[in-house]
Protein backbone atom coordinates (compact mmCIF):
# COMPACT_ATOMS: atom_id res chain seq x y z
CA UNK A 1 0.00 0.00 0.00
CA UNK A 2 1.63 3.22 -0.84
CA UNK A 3 1.92 6.54 1.06
CA UNK A 4 -1.21 8.14 -0.42
CA UNK A 5 -3.79 4.88 0.94
CA UNK A 6 -2.07 4.58 3.71
CA UNK A 7 -2.58 8.31 4.91
CA UNK A 8 -6.25 7.96 3.53
CA UNK A 9 -6.70 5.30 5.72
CA UNK A 10 -5.35 7.00 8.30
CA UNK A 11 -7.82 9.95 8.01
CA UNK A 12 -10.91 8.06 7.35
CA UNK A 13 -10.23 5.69 10.88
CA UNK A 14 -9.31 8.69 12.79
CA UNK A 15 -12.87 10.49 11.58
CA UNK A 16 -14.94 7.44 12.02
CA UNK A 17 -13.35 6.87 15.71
CA UNK A 18 -13.97 10.50 16.53
CA UNK A 19 -17.98 10.08 15.13
CA UNK A 20 -18.04 6.94 16.74
CA UNK A 21 -16.91 8.64 20.32
CA UNK A 22 -19.32 11.41 19.99
CA UNK A 23 -22.33 8.61 18.99
CA UNK A 24 -21.74 6.62 22.16
CA UNK A 25 -21.19 9.89 24.11
CA UNK A 26 -24.98 11.27 22.86
CA UNK A 27 -26.39 8.22 23.57
CA UNK A 28 -25.07 7.58 26.88
CA UNK A 29 -26.22 11.00 27.55
CA UNK A 30 -23.58 13.62 27.05
CA UNK A 31 -24.87 16.67 25.94
CA UNK A 32 -21.88 17.74 24.51
CA UNK A 33 -21.37 16.18 21.39
CA UNK A 34 -25.06 17.18 20.24
CA UNK A 35 -24.53 21.14 21.33
CA UNK A 36 -21.39 20.98 19.10
CA UNK A 37 -23.89 19.34 16.70
CA UNK A 38 -26.47 22.31 16.70
CA UNK A 39 -23.37 24.88 16.96
CA UNK A 40 -22.31 23.17 14.10
CA UNK A 41 -25.98 23.77 12.40
CA UNK A 42 -26.87 27.01 13.31
CA UNK A 43 -25.38 29.00 10.82
CA UNK A 44 -25.38 29.09 6.48
CA UNK A 45 -21.27 29.32 6.73
CA UNK A 46 -21.24 26.49 9.19
CA UNK A 47 -23.72 24.04 7.13
CA UNK A 48 -21.31 24.90 4.54
CA UNK A 49 -18.19 23.42 5.86
CA UNK A 50 -20.16 20.42 7.70
CA UNK A 51 -21.51 19.78 4.23
CA UNK A 52 -17.88 20.09 2.71
CA UNK A 53 -16.57 17.67 5.53
CA UNK A 54 -19.04 15.40 4.60
CA UNK A 55 -18.52 15.06 1.08
CA UNK A 56 -14.47 14.89 2.04
CA UNK A 57 -15.27 11.67 4.12
CA UNK A 58 -17.67 10.67 1.46
CA UNK A 59 -14.60 10.81 -0.71
CA UNK A 60 -12.45 9.31 1.29
CA UNK A 61 -15.10 6.51 2.20
CA UNK A 62 -15.54 6.08 -1.71
CA UNK A 63 -12.41 5.41 -2.51
CA UNK A 64 -11.65 2.88 0.64
CA UNK A 65 -14.38 0.84 -0.71
CA UNK A 66 -13.24 1.01 -4.28
CA UNK A 67 -9.73 -0.13 -3.03
CA UNK A 68 -10.65 -2.63 -1.07
CA UNK A 69 -13.19 -4.31 -3.42
CA UNK A 70 -9.89 -4.39 -5.83
CA UNK A 71 -8.49 -8.00 -5.97
CA UNK A 72 -4.84 -7.38 -6.45
CA UNK A 73 -3.42 -9.80 -9.20
CA UNK A 74 -0.89 -11.68 -7.67
CA UNK A 75 0.54 -14.15 -10.18
CA UNK A 76 0.14 -18.01 -9.45
CA UNK A 77 3.19 -19.50 -8.49
CA UNK A 78 4.58 -23.01 -7.54
CA UNK A 79 7.50 -23.18 -4.93
CA UNK A 80 10.66 -24.65 -6.18
CA UNK A 81 12.33 -25.54 -3.07
CA UNK A 82 11.68 -24.55 0.63
CA UNK A 83 14.65 -23.76 2.62
CA UNK A 84 15.72 -22.25 6.26
CA UNK A 85 16.64 -19.29 4.65
CA UNK A 86 12.60 -19.54 2.95
CA UNK A 87 10.93 -20.50 -0.41
CA UNK A 88 11.83 -19.81 -3.96
CA UNK A 89 9.10 -19.87 -5.88
CA UNK A 90 8.24 -19.73 -9.90
CA UNK A 91 5.34 -18.00 -11.72
CA UNK A 92 3.17 -19.76 -13.81
CA UNK A 93 3.81 -17.88 -16.70
CA UNK A 94 7.29 -18.58 -16.50
CA UNK A 95 6.90 -22.28 -16.49
CA UNK A 96 4.47 -22.44 -19.46
CA UNK A 97 7.57 -19.96 -21.01
CA UNK A 98 10.01 -22.95 -19.96
CA UNK A 99 7.50 -25.41 -21.55
CA UNK A 100 6.95 -23.19 -25.01
CA UNK A 101 11.01 -23.61 -25.19
CA UNK A 102 11.07 -27.00 -24.55
CA UNK A 103 8.12 -27.61 -27.28
CA UNK A 104 9.52 -25.57 -30.04
CA UNK A 105 13.05 -28.47 -29.84
CA UNK A 106 10.35 -31.19 -31.20
CA UNK A 107 9.17 -31.07 -34.94
CA UNK A 108 6.48 -31.19 -36.13
CA UNK A 109 3.96 -29.14 -33.46
CA UNK A 110 2.00 -26.66 -35.30
CA UNK A 111 0.45 -24.95 -32.03
CA UNK A 112 0.64 -26.25 -28.40
CA UNK A 113 -1.20 -24.59 -25.18
CA UNK A 114 -0.01 -25.69 -22.05
CA UNK A 115 -1.56 -25.66 -18.48
CA UNK A 116 0.31 -26.88 -15.46
CA UNK A 117 -1.94 -28.08 -12.27
CA UNK A 118 -0.11 -28.23 -8.66
CA UNK A 119 0.42 -31.31 -6.21
CA UNK A 120 2.16 -32.29 -3.59
CA UNK A 121 3.98 -35.00 -5.63
CA UNK A 122 4.69 -32.27 -8.29
CA UNK A 123 3.20 -30.36 -11.13
CA UNK A 124 0.73 -32.04 -13.56
CA UNK A 125 1.16 -30.36 -17.31
CA UNK A 126 -1.11 -30.81 -19.46
CA UNK A 127 -0.70 -30.06 -23.15
CA UNK A 128 -3.15 -29.51 -26.29
CA UNK A 129 -1.73 -29.76 -29.28
CA UNK A 130 -1.96 -29.45 -33.00
CA UNK A 131 0.44 -31.41 -35.19
CA UNK A 132 1.13 -31.83 -38.44
CA UNK A 133 -1.00 -35.18 -40.02
CA UNK A 134 2.95 -36.30 -41.05
CA UNK A 135 4.36 -37.31 -38.05
CA UNK A 136 3.81 -39.94 -35.61
CA UNK A 137 1.52 -39.13 -32.41
CA UNK A 138 3.18 -41.99 -30.38
CA UNK A 139 6.57 -40.69 -31.13
CA UNK A 140 5.78 -37.13 -31.23
CA UNK A 141 3.97 -37.09 -27.85
CA UNK A 142 6.67 -39.36 -26.27
CA UNK A 143 9.40 -36.61 -27.48
CA UNK A 144 7.41 -33.73 -25.92
CA UNK A 145 6.87 -35.54 -22.78
CA UNK A 146 10.97 -36.24 -22.37
CA UNK A 147 11.70 -32.60 -23.69
CA UNK A 148 9.51 -30.76 -21.78
CA UNK A 149 10.16 -32.81 -18.43
CA UNK A 150 13.88 -32.17 -18.72
CA UNK A 151 13.51 -28.72 -19.61
CA UNK A 152 11.25 -28.50 -16.43
CA UNK A 153 13.72 -30.04 -13.69
CA UNK A 154 16.63 -28.79 -14.98
CA UNK A 155 16.01 -25.46 -16.01
CA UNK A 156 13.22 -24.72 -13.50
CA UNK A 157 14.39 -27.03 -10.61
CA UNK A 158 10.52 -28.24 -10.84
CA UNK A 159 9.33 -32.41 -9.66
CA UNK A 160 6.78 -33.29 -12.76
CA UNK A 161 4.65 -36.15 -11.92
CA UNK A 162 3.10 -36.09 -15.47
CA UNK A 163 2.68 -34.55 -18.96
CA UNK A 164 -0.45 -35.23 -20.26
CA UNK A 165 -1.17 -34.73 -24.20
CA UNK A 166 -4.35 -34.06 -25.72
CA UNK A 167 -3.78 -34.34 -30.01
CA UNK A 168 -6.18 -32.12 -31.62
CA UNK A 169 -6.80 -30.57 -34.92
CA UNK A 170 -5.34 -32.76 -37.62
CA UNK A 171 -5.96 -30.88 -41.02
CA UNK A 172 -4.42 -30.24 -43.94
CA UNK A 173 -4.06 -26.69 -43.36
CA UNK A 174 -0.61 -26.35 -41.72
CA UNK A 175 2.51 -24.57 -43.53
CA UNK A 176 4.89 -27.71 -42.93
CA UNK A 177 7.26 -28.87 -39.82
CA UNK A 178 7.62 -26.12 -37.47
CA UNK A 179 5.88 -24.00 -34.68
CA UNK A 180 3.47 -21.98 -34.38
CA UNK A 181 3.28 -20.44 -30.82
CA UNK A 182 -0.45 -20.39 -28.86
Amino acid sequence: MDFTKRLLFFVYNLLLVVLAGAAVGAALGWDEPVAYINLALSTPQNRISVGLVGVVILVIAIVMLVTSLKVESQPKSIVVRTALAGDVSITVSAVKAIIMKAVRKVEGIREIEPSISNSPEGITVYLHAAINPEYSVPEMTKDIQNIVKQYLEEIGGLTVSEIKILVDDFSEGAKGPGYKGA
